[in-house]
């Protein structure tokens, strides 16, 4: 924590319990004291397992095969009503695979996710906040080529958002702007750094168990990757933009089934590296479904499955390439428990 902060926060501290017992002397109610108000939270302790399967059918013919599986053994969550502040912690253990007829790649790797969400609440059913994030991995990639290659990634977003509400409508959005970084370092493959902004919309309707939404994002991002003594691999602009319309049914004696699928676009416009004056465009397809069930007081369990289907186009072909046509499929499945206190 920074230190200024906490230094802010014991101040108050001290001065609301200073004022309390003032206000006590003279026969009033003491009011809440910093530590009272700490005291006052939800959340939820939590574990989740992931696993992806992806075959891609690249520009030269051959299929590549990737697998990941992804385990969180521990995330806890943390909402405090009094400060309107919320912060997120997860542990991830992840395994990847990927191979073809001519190379094969391990990889390993430890996440740690971070998020500090502070909410404002304005009148007429108004919202507004701004929630930071922070996911730290530390692996090390293993192929024929390189024994414990270390590589780490810093993924930064900082994301305002604004909310709104209608009673009488059963009716609001949900909006952010993001600021995105990340930063990677592969050792002697050199680094990546991807830069960026993001606009998400999203409003949404109830009508009784249902609840029907729509999102809309674009994304804007430089990319600049380089080798290990400097050169240039690639400098590249990124534009992605999607609709995702959403459905969600909860049942009056059971949990809720949502279903949202995904149509959208990106292009990357290579500007130098190896690649300088070529352009490739992805149409993206992705489809889930999810159930959550509430067990018991205090239990929520989650299942999740998600197909996407993406065709990438290359305006030019390298030499030993074959087609101008990339086609990924992708089958994941994910699992979640929660325990609410």
């Amino acid at each position: 924590m920074n230190k200024k902060l906490l230094s802010l926060l014991i101040t108050n501290a001290l001065i609301i319990n200073t004022a309390a017992f003032a206000a006590d002397d003279r026969g009033f109610a003491p009011e809440d004291t910093f530590f009272d108000d700490a005291l006052k939270f939800g959340g939820h302790v939590g574990a989740s397992f992931e696993y992806d399967d992806k075959v891609t059918n690249g520009f030269n013919g051959i299929d590549k095969k990737e697998k990941t599986s992804t385990t969180e053994p521990f995330s806890v969550y943390y909402n405090n009503a009094a400060w309107n502040i919320a912060a997120l912690y997860a542990l991830k253990f992840e395994t990847r695979k990927q191979e073809d007829p001519n190379y094969s790649e391990n990889e390993k790797s430890i996440k740690h996710l971070f998020s500090l969400n502070k909410g404002f609440a304005l009148a007429n059913g108004w919202g507004t906040g701004l929630i930071y994030e922070l996911e730290y991995t530390n692996g090390k990639i293993n192929s024929a080529y390189v024994d414990d290659l270390k590589k780490t990634t810093a993924e930064h977003s900082v994301r305002p958002y604004l909310t709104y509400w209608n009673n009488d409508y059963n009716a609001g959005f949900y909006s952010n702007l993001e600021y995105i970084l990340n930063d990677e370092d592969r050792s002697a493959w050199g680094t990546r750094k991807e830069e960026g902004y993001s606009f998400l919309f999203k409003p949404y309707k109830r009508l009784g168990n249902w609840e029907l939404a729509v999102e809309f994002f674009y994304q804007i991002k430089d990319n600049e990757d380089e080798s290990s003594t400097g050169s240039i691999n690639e400098i590249s602009d990124f534009t992605e933009k999607y609709i995702e319309p959403i459905v969600q049914y909860s049942f009056d004696d059971a949990g809720t089934l949502y279903v949202r699928a995904r149509l959208g676009t990106n292009e990357t416009k290579m500007t130098e590296g190896h690649d300088a004056g070529v352009d490739y465009f992805k149409d993206i397809r992705k489809a889930t479904v999810g159930y959550e069930q509430t067990v018991g007081e205090n239990w929520l369990l989650k299942t999740e499955y998600e197909y996407a289907n993406e065709i990438e186009d290359k305006s030019k072909l390298a030499g030993w390439e074959s087609k101008n046509e990339s086609e990924l499929k992708q089958h994941t499945v994910y699992a979640q428990a929660l325990y609410r206190f």
